[in-house]
């Protein structure tokens, strides 16, 4: 999908352009980065717009295979880019003196012409996207927040505290207890911020639950509930590859999700369900097979979640726990707030 490979190359841009600030300004390539992610970030609001014209315009279909081009081939750049300058760079430049000075200066003058191209191909875009009457849709697009919990279940969490607990007593009470063959559901629930995704998602990256099931699929809810939406993502993760149909009816739309769910042993995470509608049209969409297939929800609303058979409350980490979990970004944000680095300590 469109969406997800720009909001991904945004991603990407954004954390080169944190992680390797100082050098990009020596190597004067820093302002064109700023600009591609800010043209990227952009397009995004007339992406949603596109998306909903697509299903009955080539030419639109057309566009946005131009726009997920784009943001793979930023993604392709800033990847080889990073990997030219990381921690071979200090070496080489020891080792080679000014000779390795050359390299990095030539390595930066190749990303220059890499962006150059990319912002030529968004001119194109741009001009394309006037010609065919795509707008922008800026104040239904979510917020970045939001944007980034949609992101956030396909990455595995490098530095998790404070969850193994929770994760053992899931894994054999709920995910891969067989003695309940019919679809069962479970609720982590917990207040905002606790860590209840991130607990979901070391479960749905867990090798075990990787290896059990033969599908798993995520979506997060949130307050901005879309039925259509909701069921298209879903059949985008089962298939595989971009859903559209959007001619289809709603029960059209989950009939067609049943039956690709139908014969599988499925682990679905429902991410953030806030109202009980909500989760009454969602447990309708997934058949009810002895495959032991499991229905995963995080909520902070327990009335919405209170029929689910299982329930996990998370709780507030130990003082111990707290600071394991903030002691690697201790320097990052002393050198952020000098005058406070005291409150860390």
């Amino acid at each position: 999908m469109a969406d997800v490979a720009i909001l991904i190359a945004v991603e990407r841009l954004g954390e080169l352009l944190m992680k390797k600030a100082t050098f990009l300004q020596e190597e004067g390539v820093e302002g064109q980065l700023r600009l591609l992610k800010g043209r990227l970030e952009r397009m995004q609001s007339f992406q949603r717009d596109a998306s909903d014209k697509e299903s009955n315009d080539e030419r639109i279909r057309n566009w946005i295979s131009n726009i997920r081009d784009v943001a793979h081939d930023t993604e392709d750049v800033i990847d080889a880019f990073v990997l030219k300058i990381d921690t071979p760079r200090s070496r080489r430049r020891k080792l080679l003196g000014k000779l390795g000075n050359c390299l990095a200066w030539i390595e930066s003058k190749n990303i220059g012409r890499e962006i150059k191209s990319i912002h030529a191909r968004l001119d194109d875009i741009n001009r394309s996207r006037t010609a065919l009457g795509i707008s922008s849709t800026t104040s239904n697009l979510p917020n970045a927040v939001e944007w980034r919990r949609q992101l956030d279940y396909w990455q595995q969490d490098e530095h998790v505290v404070g969850v193994d607990g929770d994760t053992d007593k899931l894994l054999k009470e709920f995910i891969l207890d067989e003695s309940t063959r019919e679809l069962s559901v479970a609720t982590i629930v917990g207040m905002g911020g606790i860590g209840k995704s991130c607990l979901a998602r070391h479960l749905y990256h867990h090798r075990q639950v990787a290896d059990h099931f033969d599908c798993r699929l995520w979506i997060f809810v949130s307050t901005e509930f879309n039925p259509k939406q909701v069921i298209k993502e879903l059949m985008a993760q089962v298939l595989d590859k971009p859903f559209f149909m959007d001619e289809e009816t709603l029960s059209q739309l989950a009939w067609r999700l049943r039956q690709c769910l139908e014969g599988k042993r499925y682990l679905i995470v429902l991410d953030d369900v806030w109202e009980d509608e909500h989760w009454e049209f969602l447990a309708t969409l997934f058949p009810c097979e002895e495959k032991a297939s499991r229905l995963l929800l995080t909520s902070r609303n327990r009335v919405a979640t209170m029929n689910a058979p299982y329930s996990h409350e998370m709780k507030l980490l130990d003082p111990e726990k707290s600071w394991e979990l903030l002691f690697p970004y201790s320097h990052e944000m002393k050198l952020l707030d000098p005058e406070k680095s005291w409150e860390l300590s």
